[in-house]
């Protein structure tokens, strides 16, 4: 018996009020096969990055041209990057509102 990867599903969503891309996913289903080849049980796997599911192996050239495969995973970088900012800023605005209450003004 063997677990293989089988290309499933690759999701696109835009936002529905302003039409922009606001994201997409990929999946595989995880097939498992007996020892003549022949899938005999799986599941459907997990959601993943399209970053994540091009290096594992989903076959993204087949459905994306190279422009249209970037620009994804543009947005999923400046997804990140956007909430690694959010989360930094939220850190510093608790570290302000601390130093304010600790020094009240006089």
């Amino acid at each position: 018996m063997a677990t293989i990867q089988i290309p499933y599903e690759f999701l696109v969503r835009w936002n529905h009020q302003t039409g922009v891309l606001q994201g997409a996913h990929a999946k595989f289903y995880e097939a498992i096969t007996d020892a003549n080849g022949v899938i005999i049980g799986g599941k459907e796997g997990d959601a993943m990055s399209v970053i994540v599911a091009g290096n594992a192996g989903f076959p993204l050239a087949e459905i994306l041209s190279a422009i249209e495969s970037g620009a994804i995973i543009a947005m999923e970088a400046a997804n990140a990057a956007l909430t690694a900012e959010k989360t930094a800023h939220a850190a510093t605005q608790a570290a302000f509102d601390a130093y304010v209450k600790a020094h009240p003004a006089t």
